[in-house]
């Protein structure tokens, strides 16, 4: 079983940083290939392990979990051609997109980085992840305060894109409003080249995925209710 990310992948990744042009690209296109069919190797043997975990994600092919190395110039100032990360998103029901929960792999020189719970949720669930947030406070301060939950993700929750006021509809006086004004639940933790490379890689994501599965498990559940009504 894949254990680790080859360290050619960050190799080959920091030199596109550098090199951020078509012409590099096409040159060096065999070490793009050999990076990302080391990537898609490791990412087909965390799927399973995290299906172990949460079944709700399918048993899903990596390569339709990527996302694409070529970036979107169309409303961006920074026109160089191609991210210098390689990306998945492992979702609930087999679907890349954002807007359901899932768990997020991103490798990149000096910024890797694991993550789950869920990025850019409709309004109307995000209504709702707060609605059951807020009549089910002591659950969700049990599951972001788990010992396991803190020790892989110190942070807490994600805190981009924060409200400064309590969200519409809510008592700006509940004592823990401040949980409701995030935009996204979202757990993240950063990861070391070396940690990526070395042996025992795929053991550290499984425990990470195990310590945010009840933060998914619970956005999951407002899902599935808000599907039902």
């Amino acid at each position: 079983m894949k254990d680790h990310i080859q360290p050619f992948v960050y190799e080959y990744l920091n030199d596109l940083s550098l090199n951020n042009n078509r012409e590099w690209f096409m040159a060096n296109k065999d070490r793009y290939e050999a990076a990302r069919a080391d990537f898609l190797e490791f990412v087909e043997a965390l799927i399973p392990e995290i299906y172990k975990i949460d079944p709700s994600i399918g048993m899903q092919k990596a390569q339709s979990c990527m996302y694409r190395i070529y970036r979107d110039l169309r409303f961006s100032p920074d026109k160089t051609p191609y991210k210098t990360h390689f990306a998945v998103y492992i979702a609930t029901g087999g679907v890349k997109q954002h807007g359901r929960p899932g768990y997020y792999l991103h490798i990149q020189n000096g910024e890797s980085a694991f993550g789950g719970g869920i990025f850019m949720p409709s309004p109307e669930l995000l209504d709702a992840i707060r609605k059951e947030i807020y009549y089910n406070i002591d659950t969700f301060k049990g599951i972001i305060g788990s010992k396991e939950y803190k020790k892989y993700f110190p942070s807490i929750l994600w805190k981009i894109e924060m409200l400064k006021k309590a969200p519409k509809g809510f008592d700006p006086a509940f004592p823990d409003i401040d949980l409701l004004k995030y935009k996204h639940y979202v757990s993240e933790a950063s990861i070391a080249n070396d940690t990526a490379t070395s042996d025992g890689f795929l053991k550290n994501l499984v425990a990470h995925v195990r310590a945010t599965y009840p933060l998914n498990k619970f956005i999951q559940d407002v899902m599935f209710d808000l599907s039902q009504q």
